[in-house]
């Protein structure tokens, strides 16, 4: 299995131990054989910006429609997006009741979905440099607040799915009694 998407998908299952479900990677096998393209966020955006303002990477527009791996730092959000979140090349921490559609993303951040049928499952913010593999893709989509995005990533059907916490071994109620 690859590690990376190991390592960020068990991040992701110590989030959920607290909320009562949890993440789990589960055991898949490659079909293909080939490895998928590292991209890496702040890599989006040719440097420096020139007078035409921010123009893609050739690497970037040849990645769209292809398996990546790519690095980055979720977006801490008040209230999280169902089915997705967001990596931007440093950590950031949105305040949207506070500061509305003002925020500080960066022009290179990605959206990365779950799969459809999770559409419904919060995602529990991960500190720290997250790693996710999946396919990649360079469209202009416009949310329902007119936020708009052009860099998203689509994980695997099977990347993750739900299971229920382990109750901590001090807080299981014991059904038996022990008298002497």
């Amino acid at each position: 299995m690859n590690t990376y998407l190991k390592t960020t998908l068990l991040a992701i299952s110590a989030g959920f131990i607290g909320l009562g479900c949890s993440a789990q990677v589960r055991s898949q096998e490659r079909m293909d054989v080939r490895e998928p393209i590292v991209l890496e966020i702040q890599s989006f955006f040719k440097t420096p910006i020139g007078p035409k303002g921010f123009e893609m990477t050739e690497g970037v527009i040849r990645a769209s429609g292809q398996t990546v791996r790519l690095s980055g730092y979720m977006v801490k959000k008040e209230m999280p997006t169902l089915g997705a979140f967001m990596l931007t090349p440093r950590p950031v921490q949105m305040s949207e009741h506070a500061d509305g559609e003002a925020n500080d993303l960066p022009a290179a951040f990605c959206w990365v979905y779950l799969d459809p049928k999770q559409a419904n499952w919060t995602v529990p913010h991960v500190p720290g440099l997250v790693t996710v593999e999946g396919q990649f893709s360079v469209t202009r989509r416009e949310d329902s607040e007119g936020s708009v995005a052009w860099f998203h990533l689509q994980l695997a059907p099977d990347a993750i799915r739900a299971v229920q916490a382990e109750v901590p071994f001090n807080q299981r109620v014991s059904h038996s009694t022990h008298s002497h």
